[in-house]
């Protein structure tokens, strides 16, 4: 792959380069689960980060505030920084959803976090 291969999870837009997108990781609390490979246009990457917003609170959904536990959130953060936001499960779709690599779509109703009883 090269980097004119590159494109926007979320608008599908070419990255041409380093400067113009922005690497993140997602998980759902399980290493095995990781992905590293998320990558978002500066645009579309300032758009989720406004969603996000500023703070990373602790066991809260970044969106709505719902308590959360470590393996029952999604965990989203920029490649080179460790500190997650955390999504529940109706945000945790949605983030999901918007991304073209995410096939096929997640039905809200059915969605489970892997080892979720």
């Amino acid at each position: 792959m090269t980097v004119s291969d590159l494109r926007c999870d979320h608008c599908a837009r070419a990255v041409p380069g380093p400067a113009d997108g922005r690497r993140f990781v997602y998980h759902p609390g399980r290493a095995q689960f990781r992905d590293s490979s998320g990558l978002l246009c500066v645009p579309c990457w300032d758009e989720l980060a406004g969603w996000l917003g500023p703070d990373r609170p602790l066991r809260r959904c970044a969106v709505c505030g719902e308590t959360v536990t470590r393996e029952q959130c999604l965990h989203v953060h920029p490649l080179e920084d460790p500190q997650t936001w955390r999504l529940c499960a109706r945000h945790a779709v949605e983030f999901l959803n918007g991304l073209h690599t995410v096939e096929p779509k997640l039905d809200p109703a059915d969605f489970r976090f892997p080892g979720a009883g």
